[in-house]
C-alpha cells in the first residue's frame, strides 16, 4: 500500500503534528467499502496506514487528534464502531496511532463487549483521559473512561450520583465532550439523542408510543461535575422548550466544551445554541440559526466557538467569541454546503469542516479573513465523516 506518508521521528514535531515534519496536521476519517483515514500534511491528503487486520466500512467512523504518549508527536485515536470484539458484531473498538511511528498501533475496547453496542461512537480526550461512547450498549448506552490507555470506570444512567435511568434506546454515550468545571474536576458531558421526556424512573418507550403516537425521543445532556471523583454527582441540563411548554427535540445531538466558558448545546427544533458557565449556569442564548436545521459545534483550545449550520439555502459557520458577542463572525458560501455530522474541528487557528457535496471534501477555514482552502480525495468512493486538528 502506498501512502506517501513519511515518517520522521518526533523530535521537531509542532503541536498538532502527526507524521513529525514539523508542521500541523488534519486527520480525516473516510467511510466507504472499508475505511481509512488520511491526513492533510503540507496541503496533500496522504493515507495513513490502516492496522493490520483491520479492513471495515466503519474505521474512521471518529477520529480525534491527542497526546497518549510522552513524546511530541500529536497521535490519533480512530474510532470503528461497527468492528467485531469477541465475537460480538459492532461491539466497536478505538485504535490509538502513535504519531511518529514510535510504537505498533494499539486497540482499546469495552470491558464487557456486547453485541451493537457501537464502542467508538464518539471519543473524547482531556490531558490523559480518554471518554468512549458505547451507546447501543443496553438497556441505555454507556461511556467507558480510560487513563493513559487503561480503562478506569464504566459510567451509565444507572451509575451511583449520575442522574437519569437508564432506559432501551436512550443512546447514552452518542455525544461526548471533556473539560474542566467549576471545582477543579474535569467534567464529563455526555448527550443522549434517543431520551424521551418521561419524567423520572423507568419507563417503556415502546409501550408509551403506543399510547400517544405523538411521544418521541427528544434528547438530553447529563454533566458529571468531576469525572475522576470516587463518588460521582451529576446534573441533568434544562431541556429547552417550545412557548406551549413542549420539548424541543435534538438536545444534545451537538455539544462541545468550550475552554474559558464551559459548555455548548444547540438544539435544532428550536434553533437555539445555549451556552452555559463552568458553574452550568446559562451565560449566552444564541438564535441566529433557523430552526429545524442542525448545526455542528467545535470548539478552539483559546475558547472561540464554531457552529456550521446545515441550511442548504444559506450555509454558513457562526465564528463565536462566547462572552464578547460584538467579536462575532459568519463566515458563508457555496462551498459550505452539506457538512458532515461530527465532521467540525479547530486546527489552531483555522476551522475544519468535513463536506459531503460535488466541491470538496474538506474546507479549512481561516476565521479572520474567511479565506477558506478546499481538498478532495479525487475519488468517489469515499465521503469524508470526521476531522481532527
Amino acid at each position: 500500500m502506498v501512502t506517501g506518508l513519511v515518517e520522521r521521528g518526533c523530535d521537531r514535531a509542532s503541536e498538532r503534528d502527526f507524521d513529525g515534519d514539523g508542521r500541523d496536521d488534519i486527520a480525516i476519517g473516510y467511510l466507504g467499502k472499508t475505511g481509512q483515514v488520511r491526513l492533510l500534511s503540507e496541503g496533500r491528503l496522504v493515507r495513513v496506514p490502516t492496522p493490520p487486520g483491520v479492513r471495515m466500512k466503519g474505521y474512521g467512523w471518529s477520529v480525534t487528534m491527542a497526546r497518549i504518549n510522552d513524546d511530541r508527536c500529536a497521535d490519533l485515536l480512530v474510532g470503528s464502531r461497527t468492528l467485531t470484539v469477541d465475537g460480538k458484531e459492532a461491539a466497536g473498538a478505538v485504535h490509538v496511532l502513535y504519531g511518529g511511528g514510535a510504537a505498533p498501533p494499539r486497540k482499546l475496547v469495552s470491558t464487557r463487549p456486547a453485541q451493537d453496542a457501537g464502542f467508538g461512537e464518539a471519543v473524547a480526550v482531556h490531558g490523559d483521559l480518554i471518554a468512549i461512547g458505547a451507546p447501543g450498549e443496553k438497556p441505555g448506552g454507556a461511556v467507558y473512561l480510560f487513563r493513559n490507555g487503561w480503562p478506569i470506570r464504566r459510567i451509565t444512567q444507572n451509575t451511583l450520583g449520575v442522574p437519569g435511568t437508564s432506559e432501551l434506546g436512550d443512546a447514552f454515550g452518542d455525544r461526548l465532550a471533556l473539560g474542566p468545571l467549576d471545582g477543579g474536576g474535569i467534567g464529563l458531558i455526555v448527550g443522549a439523542s434517543g431520551e424521551y421526556d418521561d419524567g423520572p424512573g423507568r419507563q417503556d418507550p415502546d409501550e408509551a408510543k403506543e399510547s400517544d403516537p405523538g411521544y418521541r425521543p427528544v434528547g438530553a445532556v447529563t454533566v458529571v461535575h468531576d469525572v475522576t471523583a470516587a463518588r460521582l454527582t451529576g446534573a441533568k441540563l434544562p431541556q429547552p422548550r417550545h412557548g406551549d411548554g413542549k420539548p424541543c427535540a435534538g438536545f444534545g445531538r451537538s455539544l462541545a466544551h468550550v475552554p474559558g466558558t464551559g459548555v455548548a448545546v444547540f438544539t435544532p427544533e428550536c434553533g437555539t445554541l445555549q451556552l452555559y458557565g463552568p458553574d452550568l449556569e446559562p451565560v449566552r442564548t444564541v438564535t441566529s440559526l433557523k430552526p429545524p436545521w442542525d448545526a455542528y459545534l467545535a470548539a478552539s483550545p483559546d475558547g472561540r466557538l464554531a457552529a456550521v449550520g446545515t441550511d442548504p439555502n444559506e450555509p454558513a459557520a457562526l465564528l463565536l467569541s462566547p462572552r464578547s458577542p460584538a467579536q462575532d463572525r459568519t463566515v458563508t458560501g457555496a462551498h459550505l454546503q452539506s457538512p458532515v455530522e461530527g465532521g467540525v474541528a479547530f486546527s489552531g487557528e483555522r476551522l475544519v469542516v468535513a463536506l459531503d457535496n460535488l466541491t470538496a471534501d474538506v474546507a479549512v477555514i481561516d476565521p479572520a479573513t474567511g479565506a477558506s482552502e478546499l481538498f478532495t480525495t479525487a475519488t468517489d468512493v469515499l465521503s469524508a465523516h470526521a476531522v481532527a486538528g
